[in-house]
């Protein structure tokens, strides 16, 4: 019998590399624009401050929320009892559902260009599983 466990986790191993990718091409593809640029897209930073080098760092914060459905595993096994009649024992096993939160900051560095306005020249990686 196929064992689903092992290739489900390399599925979600594969989509969370995938992802990760995914958000980083979309920074990249802001480099050389403006702040306006992404806040067209994806609203106003939630911080915004200025680095010792003079440059200045705008982030966006995403926060996921997920839930599991919770599982349910009884099995059941015979056992020999003392007097030599079998006995028939089931066991279960709840996993009550798990909630979980992820918060995600995108930040963007950006330098003054020649007109006096901000571009992005760089960004933070984007942490594992954001």
């Amino acid at each position: 019998m196929l064992n689903i466990k092992p290739l489900a986790g390399a599925i979600a191993l594969a989509l969370i590399f995938g992802l990760t990718g995914c958000a980083t091409d979309i920074m990249r593809g802001y480099i050389g624009r403006t702040p306006q640029d992404v806040m067209a897209r994806y609203g106003r930073p939630d911080n915004v401050f200025d680095m010792p080098d003079g440059r200045r760092a705008y982030q966006w914060l995403q926060i996921s929320k997920s839930t599991s459905a919770g599982s349910e595993e009884s099995r059941t096994r015979w056992v020999e009892r003392r007097d030599g009649r079998r006995e028939r024992v089931t066991t279960t096993q709840v996993n009550p559902p798990v909630s979980e939160t992820k918060k995600c900051f995108y930040t963007m560095y950006a330098h003054r260009g020649p007109a006096g306005d901000w571009i992005f020249d760089s960004f933070k990686e984007p942490e594992f599983g954001c």
